[in-house]
Order: C-alpha cells, then structure tokens, then sequence
C-alpha cells in the first residue's frame, strides 16, 4: 500500500483507525465530482450542492470503514489479530498480521465486506424512499439514492474474482479447499488479479482516449492492483523459505554501540572508518534510545562534525524497531517494510543482544532458493 504518513482518529470497538495522508486527494477529488457533476445537475444552489457533497463523501468513506470493519470483526472471531484499519487513496485496508489458518476463514472473512456493503446499500435505499414519502426534497433525498448505488457499486466490484479484492480472497479459498495447498491456491488467484487489473488498465486506457478523466484513475488503480497481487504472492513465498527460522540464528551477536555524547568526528574516526558495519545503536544509561547510520552522518556539513553529536544524528527508535530473538524472520521482514526501515534491534529482557538487518534475511533467502530448501 502507498503510505505518505497517517492520523490516528481513534478505536472503534478496539480496532485502530487510521487517516493516511493520500486519503485527503481522494476526499477533496470524491467531494468536488459530487458538488459539480451529481447535486448540481439537479438545479441546487453552489451552498446546497458543496454542503450536500461534503456531507455524501463522509458518509461514503464512512461506509469504507464500516466495510473494513466487517472484515476485522470476522478476523477476531477467528483469533486473527488485525493491527489496524487505514483510509487511504484506493480506499480502505483492515492490515492483518497473520494469514488465515483455514479455507473456511478465508471465504468468512472475505464475503463480510461485500456483505457489509450490500447492506449499507439496502439502508441507504430504504432511508432514500422513508424521505421520498416523506416529500421532502431532493436536496436531502440525492445523497442517499447515491449512497445506496455506490454502496452497491462496490460490493459487486469487490466480489470481481481478482486478488486482492474480496472476490479474490473467495475464489482464493475455494481454490485452497479444493487443491489443499495454500501455496498454489494463492498463485492462481495473484494471477487472477493481475489479469483483472490489466483489464482495468485496458479500459481505463479506452475511456481516457475518448476523453473522460474517469479512465486516468481506472490505469492507476489497475496498475496498484496489479502491483498488490504479485507482492501478495512474493510474500506468501517469503513466509514459506523463512518459516521456522528465528531471528537468533541470523542476528548479529558482536555489535558495537555508542554513547550519545560521542562528536560525530569521533564516530566516524573510531567506527565507522575501524570496522564494517554501516550503523551503530545508541546507547544511554543502558536503554537503547537510537541508531546512528553512516548515511545520517554523511548528511550532515562535515565542518559540524567536531560540534555534533551521536545524538544530533540518530533516528530515535520506537518498540516497533524491536524484535525478540525468538521471532520469526518472516515477521520481522515484514516489519521493516511497513516501517521502512532497514534493521531491528533484538532486545530479550530489555537488553540489547543483537541486530538483524534486511540483508540478513534476504541473503538467508538467496541461499534456501539456491539449495532448493
């Protein structure tokens, strides 16, 4: 998923939900093609057409966070931890941390949102004809007849049979009972989603040549797709060589750290020009509060290195930059890339015992796929 930073807005029910930054285009871009090109189309006032567009779009992605909700609430059912739920310029994730353990959880967890949607679509319908009988006007009736179509919209869109979308998650799991290899099943259905998403890059491709701006999102969004199905199967293999090893096999044991008192010209001299490693933790009365990089230092003026300290340079680490020596290295990849960083630090009993970096993990992989193991 494309990530620019997010907003945390709070819990709902005890899942996490966060606002990536990315979400504000497709706010502002839903907002506008509302005000101009639906509610004005219908005689309202600007005032009326912007308040009725802003107001339709909250409830829209609103939906999109109820949908994902759906998933999250049939994951916790099925003891599937979900880190959170994310709005972003595609959309809505729910982010599991594991892979269903079953077929049957699979399809439960993946026909929840198309599910949800249908039913948001029945609500919207059903509160668009009450105002109807009511004969109010059209200005508080639209939003709901488009909020019932949308709704419906994107349930049958997400049940299109193409991974990652729900109705790839479905035929992923009929392919998983019947073939009883997860393995296999989650290629056919990658490939599933590439050719849908080629589709849509296709189509997108056809419209935008006739003119309609529509057809430009259609590319992107078939090329993110696209992009998410391979990536889903590369991970599903990573899973699979990495399975079982633990990061104390792999880890660095010997690791060298700094105080962050130390100048930078001190660091550079004494370390980095005296031994092989690229980075050094910091740390301060025992408690590990930072890695200093060769890269950091080399951003700044050398003239300040006499001045600047380890401090000055480092990045300050969070619990999201620790990882037990007993964890498995598949997770541990996975979370250096959500957090785009390229090490952990292995920390057991609040102590420091080692580091792990990407290479690592991608050098035990090189050596598994070469071997065959």
């Amino acid at each position: 998923m494309f990530s620019f930073g997010s907003i945390k807005l709070g819990k709902i029910f005890g899942f996490e939900v966060e606002l990536d930054y990315s979400w504000f285009i497709i706010f502002v871009l839903v907002s506008l093609n509302l005000t101009l090109n639906f509610f004005h189309t219908y005689g309202f006032s600007l005032l009326v057409s912007i308040f009725d567009g802003i107001l339709t779009a909250i409830l829209f992605f609103s939906s999109v966070v109820f949908h994902e909700f759906f998933h999250s609430l049939i994951a916790r059912f099925n003891k599937l931890p979900i880190k959170k739920i994310t709005l972003f310029i595609f959309g809505g994730v729910a982010q599991m941390t594991e892979e269903p353990k079953s077929p049957v959880v699979e399809f439960k967890m993946a026909i929840a949102g198309p599910l949800s949607s249908l039913f948001l679509a029945l609500v919207f319908w059903l509160i668009f004809l009450s105002l109807k009988i009511l004969n109010l006007t059209e200005a508080a009736t639209a939003p709901f007849s488009w909020l019932a179509l949308i709704n419906l919209w994107l349930a049958l869109f997400n049940l299109a049979p193409g991974f990652p979308l729900d109705g790839g998650r479905v035929l992923r799991a009929a392919l998983w009972y019947w073939y009883k290899d997860m393995e296999r099943a989650t290629k056919i259905a990658s490939q599933f989603g590439q050719g849908f998403a080629y589709l849509l890059v296709g189509i997108g491709v056809l419209t935008a040549f006739f003119g309609y701006l529509g057809g430009v999102w259609l590319i992107v969004l078939g090329l993110f797709l696209n992009r998410v199905a391979q990536s889903s199967y590369q991970q599903l293999i990573l899973q699979k060589y990495l399975s079982g090893i633990k990061i104390s096999e792999i880890m660095t044991r010997d690791i060298l750290t700094v105080s962050p008192n130390i100048t930078l010209e001190t660091l550079v001299n004494d370390y980095f020009l005296k031994h092989k490693f690229g980075r050094f933790p910091v740390i301060d009365e025992g408690k590990v509060v930072g890695v200093v990089t060769l890269h950091h230092v080399k951003e700044i003026p050398r003239e300040s290195w006499q001045e600047l300290t380890a401090a000055d340079a480092m990045d300050k680490v969070i619990k999201d930059c620790f990882v037990s020596p007993d964890e498995d290295a598949g997770q541990a990849l996975i979370r250096m890339a959500k957090c785009n960083i390229g090490h952990l630090l292995v920390v057991s009993d609040s102590k420091l015992v080692g580091l792990v970096t990407r290479s690592d993990i991608i050098r035990l992989i090189k050596v598994k796929t070469e071997l065959g193991a």
